[in-house]
This record gives structure tokens, C-alpha cells and sequence, in this order.
């Protein structure tokens, strides 16, 4: 009996992720083996029997009838073509349209820093020509809609991975970023997991999104009728006294009024936004600069923050911040000021947890507030004043955090 749909794309999805890594590991061994005669390993001859063993047998479930495997020569692109043949769709309108949603969606992408980005204007380039052949096609079935539909296409990894990044788990964010990054580049990728693409929504989808407000005050009234018009009584104007009404001598206030003694100006006054200027040290990628509530650092991508440090900035006067962290082999660190560094780049030590506090005569009237992508965790809830975020002595890097603060008035 033949497994389900679901089940095939399952499948498919295990053999695309591991396939590069298994390529990768059969070339270092077969160079091994040219050079200095050194035998496969057994593991790696495992993986191999593996890999051949899944390919094979989803390779079974798609072949047509009177097909057979061994008269067949299948790349895994091909598998996938063949797979999405056998779904047929029974509302390919429906599904077109669904298709070209996710393509109107993926045109909408845009760098929030940069004008013009390389590797994310290719990829619009393909969904624009992707747009055509669909809307121009008078077939029935499409395999580059059902990939879209079924969420395997690259450009579909693209749109998941910046629309719903934070709930996928580390598996699922790198075999998309995978896809993503043999498609169309390794920087957009990592412009993906920095939180620098963005999908701009357009006036027509606000206005449409929003109705406009009943008001119930508001009569249209009708067109001018050729009535005749009744008779004008003209009343006498009437002289309003300049002197306000009063009550047994008190004047009589409308609406509302200060409260005698007390000003209102400063509880008026909303606090102004506070700035900050967050630096990472991400192993490998090296030192990056990001802003308040901007997400410093990567996800899925198995890169462990190693230092970090924060500042306000512009300076607000009477407030400040410190910051400590639990660093691996370590442990924690005594807290320190704002701007100085803490952690250790380039030592392969990898920041676990860390809390931050605010400081000075201003700090009761502010809040700061933190979060932090775990490994095996996720996105943790937020913590605040000089709450631990994180993890201590279980060996989970912190790979990103977001930083900000906020006003309690």
C-alpha cells in the first residue's frame, strides 16, 4: 500500500536535508582513499546504505506503472517533480491562486537597510518570471505551483522563514535556510536570520484591511427637493453675558479643570524613548552593531554568541545600565558597566545566559527587557531588571538576543 502525501513529503524532505552533508563527507573520504588508500568508514558506509535505502524507496512510490528503478536514472530533483505529479490537485483554480499569493508576497520583500540587495533582487526576479509562467499557463497541473503550495519551493523557504521564523524550531530553520542559501545566496540567508528582511505592506492592503468607522452622528441627507419652502421665522438675537454663570458665588466649570496646588505638566509629559547600541560577537561571523529591540545575533545556524556589550545611546541624564553573563567554562561574571564588553571573542567560548539591570536616579521610571534564541530552547519569554535569561551548566549556546527599554509612565 502506498503512503500518504504527507507522508512522501516527509520523506523527501530527510533525504534534501542530509544529501549535501552525505556528498560532502563520500568527497573527503574518496580524496582519503585515492592518496593514502584509507578505507570508508563504517559509519559513513551506514549513512550511504541509509540514504540509498530511503532514496529507493520513495523513488518506488512515485515510479508510474510498468516503471522500474533500475530502467530509471533519478536525480533528488527529479524524485521531487515526480512526487508533486502524483498529487493531483482537485481545485487547481484554488491552488493557483494560492501560488501566486505566495509569489505577490515574496515581491513584497524588501531590505529595510538597503535600496537595492543582490541576492534578494534574484530572488524576486524568479518569482516575477515564476508569476508569469503560471498566469500564462493553460494546463492543469503545475509542479512549480504544488511546490508552492506545499511549501517546498525556495521561494516559499524564503517567505516561511521571514513571516514565521521565530516559531519554526532549529531543525526546521536549517533545512529552510539550506534551501534558501543554494537558491539564492548565503547573504540573503544571513539577512534573513539578522531580521533585515522585511515585507512592506501596501496602502491598498491597509485600507482594505481596516473599514471605515460608523458614525452614528453623521446623516447623509438627501438630494435638494423643489418643495416649496415653508415660511422663515427670524428670531431675535440674544446677547451672551461675558460673565461666567455661577453657584452661591462659584464659577461654574466645564470639563476639566487642574487640580489647585498641583501641576500637570510633568505627569503630562510622556518619557522620551530610550536608544541603545547593541554590539554581538557571533562565532565565526565576527562583531555586528544592532539598535533597541533589534535582534542581535542568528538563529538555526548553530552560532553561539561570544561577547556582547550595550550602551544608551544618545545618553539619557541620570541613566545608566550594567550587564552580566554566564559564559561556558566560566561561569558567571561579576556585573559591569554599560559599553564594556563582556565575554571573550574568538576564545570558543560561548555566552549561555545573562541579565542586565538598570542603574541611577532615573531608573525607577523605566523598565528594560530582554530575550534570548536558546539552543534546543527557541525564543525564551521576555525577562526584565536583572532577571537571568538563559541557562546555566547544561552546555545551551545563546545564539541572538533583543534589548529595550521602555517607560513605566
Amino acid at each position: 500500500m502506498k503512503s500518504t502525501p504527507q507522508t512522501w513529503q516527509q520523506q523527501l524532505s530527510s533525504l534534501s536535508k542530509c544529501h549535501g552533508s552525505l556528498g560532502s563527507h563520500l568527497l573527503q573520504a574518496a580524496q582519503k582513499l585515492q592518496q593514502a588508500g584509507t578505507p570508508l568508514s563504517e559509519t559513513l558506509l551506514e549513512e550511504l546504505v541509509r540514504y540509498n535505502r530511503d532514496f529507493n524507496h520513495l523513488q518506488q512510490e512515485v515510479m508510474t506503472e510498468g516503471e522500474s528503478a533500475s530502467q530509471v536514472e533519478m536525480s533528488l530533483s527529479d524524485l521531487e517533480k515526480r512526487l508533486h505529479q502524483q498529487i493531483q490537485p482537485n481545485d487547481s483554480p484554488n491552488r493557483r491562486q494560492k501560488a501566486l499569493s505566495v509569489l505577490e508576497q515574496v515581491l513584497s520583500l524588501t531590505h529595510k537597510d538597503q535600496g537595492a540587495f543582490e541576492s534578494l533582487d534574484s530572488a524576486k526576479h524568479s518569482a516575477t518570471q515564476l508569476r508569469t509562467q503560471i498566469t500564462h499557463s493553460t494546463t492543469e497541473f503545475s509542479p512549480e505551483v504544488e511546490a508552492l503550495v506545499a511549501g517546498v519551493h525556495p521561494l516559499s523557504a524564503l517567505l516561511t522563514l521571514v513571516e514565521t521564523g521565530e516559531s519554526l524550531d532549529d531543525q526546521q530553520w536549517v533545512v529552510l535556510e539550506e534551501k534558501v542559501s543554494a537558491s539564492f545566496g548565503k547573504s540573503l540567508a544571513v539577512a534573513i536570520s539578522r531580521g533585515k528582511i522585511i515585507r512592506s505592506i501596501s496602502s491598498s492592503e491597509l485600507t482594505s484591511s481596516v473599514p471605515p468607522a460608523a458614525n452614528p452622528d453623521i446623516v447623509i441627507l438627501g438630494e435638494p427637493t423643489s418643495m416649496t419652502p415653508q415660511e422663515v421665522i427670524i428670531v431675535p438675537s440674544m446677547e451672551v453675558p461675558k460673565t461666567p454663570p455661577t453657584i452661591d458665588g462659584t464659577h461654574i466649570v466645564f470639563g476639566n479643570a487642574p487640580i489647585s496646588g498641583k501641576s500637570t505638566s510633568a505627569k503630562a509629559t510622556r518619557l522620551a524613548p530610550v536608544g541603545l547600541k547593541v554590539g554581538v560577537s557571533i562565532h565565526r561571523l565576527g562583531d555586528r552593531e544592532y539598535a533597541a529591540q533589534e535582534y542581535a545575533g542568528t538563529r538555526g545556524q548553530g552560532l553561539p554568541l561570544e561577547a556582547f556589550q550595550i550602551s544608551i545611546v544618545p545618553p539619557v541624564p541620570g541613566l545608566s545600565l550594567r550587564y552580566m553573563a554566564h559564559i561556558s567554562e566560566v561561569g558567571n561574571t561579576p556585573m559591569i558597566s554599560e559599553g564594556q564588553l563582556v565575554g571573550e571573542p574568538g576564545k570558543g567560548r560561548q555566552i549561555e545566559g545573562f541579565a542586565i539591570e538598570l542603574t541611577g536616579p532615573q531608573a525607577s521610571n523605566y523598565e528594560i527587557c530582554y530575550t534570548a534564541h536558546v539552543q534546543n530552547i527557541g525564543d525564551v519569554p521576555v525577562c526584565s531588571n536583572g532577571q537571568f535569561c538563559g541557562t546555566r551548566g547544561k552546555g545551551l549556546r545563546v545564539e541572538g538576543l533583543q534589548v529595550w527599554i521602555q517607560s513605566k509612565a
